[in-house]
């Protein structure tokens, strides 16, 4: 009776390993790039709500400035613009961020100040979501 395996059995089971494991992980790639870009457009929306609902409830002005390396918020206060909240922003988690506005401005009402819409596109590999603020302060994702 023979214990054990002979080389070319080793090498055989593992190039089939090797082969699968492959193809797993080819298969896992884009679901990962959906799960980060799907996450970081979810800080982004957040930080928008967070801001027009701060603009809100203290009935003054509320900012998010929207940066690849970090989403701020600030509140006006007597001495200007105080810090209100910090996240880090979509490059953390490597997902590149394009922006036509990177200032959000939200009034007393929830009224967001400027002249048109911003647009925020976050992508990693295959995957893009966008998001877009109207004036009126609605978020919408696509």
């Amino acid at each position: 009776m023979r214990r054990g395996m002979t080389l070319i059995e080793l090498v055989v089971v593992l190039t089939i390993l090797a082969v699968l494991t492959s193809f797993v992980v080819a298969r896992l790639i884009p679901l990962v790039d959906w799960i980060t870009t799907d996450g970081a457009a979810r800080r982004v929306t957040t930080a928008l709500a967070v801001t027009r609902n701060a603009a809100i409830l203290r009935g003054t002005r509320a900012r998010l400035r929207i940066g690849a390396d970090s989403l701020r918020i600030d509140r006006e206060g007597a001495a200007g613009w105080e810090p209100f909240a910090r996240w880090a922003g979509p490059a953390s988690a490597g997902v590149s961020l394009t922006v036509t506005n990177p200032e959000v401005v939200f009034g007393p009402l929830g009224i967001a100040w400027g002249l048109s819409n911003t647009k925020i596109v976050v992508s990693r590999g295959s995957q893009i979501e966008t998001i877009t603020t109207s004036r009126l302060g609605r978020v919408r994702r696509s």
